[in-house]
């Protein structure tokens, strides 16, 4: 439905740029930006769709190839689908690739034809992609996302609610009537997100690096053909080099030199977690490698954008890599967000065994059909809705930075920033303080340590316990010890956090 609405959208804005227009003519103005802007609201839509149906058919969690912290448990719900593979690569890919390759084609364009012809080739593009949208399969049948669920609620009556809202059922008992309420739930969900330090700190990062990505192509554009004066369709060739070097990025997503699976597991979880000794192999030491060496690498590009003085291949070149590591940050980055915010296996669903005995009553009563993942959802679109409106701000404001302070001094701010964010990006993956996940009691009885004053024992509760630990504490840093992550779900489950 996205693409269909598209398409006529794409007529006025050709019919806008089809002539010469005063800038200063609003009716022309607003003739350009509503069909934008209602483009925008569109594309989200869709946007919202396409990655939980990537987790549909890989599912969202690394538990699925290679375990990191836990040991292999085969009938584990997080092991369903075909894993992560390299298709997180592909995907962070498109995040920052699409950028570089969009910029070569309307450079070509703009060339030696009109502006308007851009947005007839997107009219076509969106045709065949809605063709394929029609014509694929679903991802998941439809008895699962149009079905109407019983439940029983407190009063012990059978009630019945529409099962197809995944979000609003994420965060309440009962499913939504109107289309509005999954999306008001959503906005709910994201909001609760947002508001934990840790994720606040990882948004951050990753909606700068959209952003500086954006400002790095406009930066080797405006540098190509001001001051080597270079023709549209050679600038858009040059500017190609950010989607080759993302591209070269894909393939370490999977089993490669920054991958796990080379490296054989723990046997234990606190081998891993309480280990005093980091080695090259251990994934804080190459998160700091390469998140490091990206605004180094945009320095690097500051340093080389001199002009004629220098040869065009040096600052094409650290663009290149500017692309290259920002598309393992972003794919380490989703990765970190998949890993944290996981709960696929803690949560009522038809797709997995219930832990109905660790579970609260209301929540023991619920059976939900959902088998996306709405934490992991509504924390990548945040920051990737923040990245959006930080691109926006930059491609509105570069040209009149660059003007102001010149290209070099813009792009050394841009790096700056990067800097001082990847320093509290690190900051916020250093696990530093250690928390109870196993109530004392756990081991060798049935029951539990009962926390928060409660004054009567459920005979019948059981605590969670994940993975093969060998203590009942783990060391956590400030994203896992958010309010909505995997590990705080445990620990209200185990009794040992306010649920």
């Amino acid at each position: 439905m996205a693409f269909a609405l598209l398409l006529p959208l794409m007529f006025p804005q050709a019919l806008v740029v089809s002539g010469y227009r005063s800038p200063n003519d609003p009716i022309w103005r607003c003739g350009l930006l509503i069909p934008r802007a209602a483009i925008g609201i569109a594309m989200g839509f869709a946007n919202v769709n396409f990655l939980p149906t990537m987790f549909d058919l890989y599912g969202a969690s690394l538990m699925s190839d290679q375990p990191h912290q836990e040991i292999v448990v085969y009938d584990d719900v997080r092991r369903q689908g075909g894993g992560i593979g390299v298709w997180l690569g592909i995907w962070s890919f498109c995040f920052v690739g699409s950028m570089s390759i969009g910029f070569c084609i309307g450079a070509v364009i703009i060339a030696d034809l009109s502006p308007a012809w851009g947005f007839y080739i997107i009219v076509i593009l969106l045709a065949f992609f809605l063709l394929v949208n029609v014509i694929a399969p679903e991802t998941r049948r439809a008895p699962y996302r149009r079905s109407i669920a019983q439940y029983v609620d407190e009063k012990e009556t059978l009630k019945r609610r529409v099962a197809r809202g995944e979000v609003k059922l994420h965060i309440s008992n009962d499913g939504p009537k109107w289309w509005f309420q999954e999306v008001w739930a959503g906005l709910i969900l994201t909001k609760r997100m947002v508001f934990q330090a840790g994720f606040f700190v990882l948004m951050l990062y990753l909606a700068w690096l959209y952003a500086q990505v954006t400002l790095v192509i406009l930066f080797l554009g405006a540098l190509l053909s001001r001051d080597y004066l270079w023709n549209p369709h050679y600038v858009g060739l040059a500017v190609l080099s950010v989607a080759i070097g993302a591209a070269l990025a894909v393939p370490l997503s999977k089993g490669n030199l920054f991958s796990r699976s080379r490296d054989s597991p723990q046997r234990t979880d606190s081998m891993t977690m309480k280990h005093s000794r980091i080695r090259w192999t251990s994934h804080m030491l190459r998160r700091c490698i390469f998140t490091l060496t990206l605004p180094f690498a945009a320095l690097a590009y500051t340093l080389s954008a001199q002009g004629p003085r220098l040869s065009w291949v040096t600052p094409t070149v650290f663009c290149g890599l500017v692309g290259f590591l920002s598309n393992l940050a972003i794919a380490e980055c989703v990765g970190l967000i998949m890993e944290t915010y996981d709960t696929c296996d803690l949560q009522p669903g038809v797709n997995q065994k219930h832990r109905l005995q660790s579970m609260a009553e209301t929540t023991r009563r619920r059976r939900t059909n959902y088998s996306s993942f709405p934490r992991v959802c509504a924390g990548f679109f945040a920051a990737q809705g923040l990245g959006f409106i930080l691109s926006a701000a930059a491609t509105g404001v570069s040209g009149d930075v660059t003007r102001a302070v010149g290209a070099q001094t813009a792009t050394a701010i841009v790096a700056s920033i990067l800097l001082g964010l990847t320093l509290l990006f690190i900051m916020v993956l250093f696990r530093w303080k250690e928390l109870q996940v196993i109530p004392t009691n756990a081991f060798g009885t049935k029951k539990g340590s009962i926390a928060w004053g409660e004054t009567a024992e459920d005979p019948e509760w059981k605590p969670v316990i994940i993975g093969n630990p060998s203590g009942k504490t783990r060391r956590m840093n400030l994203l896992e010890m958010g309010s909505l992550s995997r590990w705080t779900e445990i620990r209200k489950l185990n009794k040992l956090a306010r649920s």
